[in-house]
């Protein structure tokens, strides 16, 4: 996975998106979408491109790490990034914490329920 320790959220949301570009091939059937899971222990974002087609194994394809652990930073580059995309974003471990501009839950989500 390419590591990055730059604090520029527009060029970060950029190369996410150009290498979300390279993978991309439309498919009848095929469900695209980008996977954030907040690594606890690396302390970073980690981006993963996803692609479901049936009867086919799916695949997540690691797009960037983000170093930058902080909700206003992560919150700038998702902005940028659907601004550029329509595909889905599916948070993973960011149970109970909500983005900081409008107090919403990140995911709604419980991963491991009782």
């Amino acid at each position: 996975m390419v590591e990055i320790h730059s604090n520029n959220a527009k060029k970060e949301a950029d190369y996410i998106f150009e290498q979300t570009k390279k993978h991309f091939k439309p498919h009848v059937r095929a469900r695209y979408y980008i996977l954030v899971v907040n690594d606890r222990f690396d302390s970073s974002y980690n981006f993963f491109f996803n692609i479901f087609k049936p009867r086919q194994l799916s695949r997540s394809i690691p797009m960037r790490r983000l170093m930058n652990q902080t909700l206003e930073y992560l919150e700038e580059v998702i902005g940028f990034l659907r601004q550029k995309t329509t595909l889905t974003f599916i948070f993973i471990l960011f149970e109970d914490q909500r983005w900081p501009s409008n107090n919403k839950l990140i995911s709604n989500k419980k991963r491991y329920q009782k």
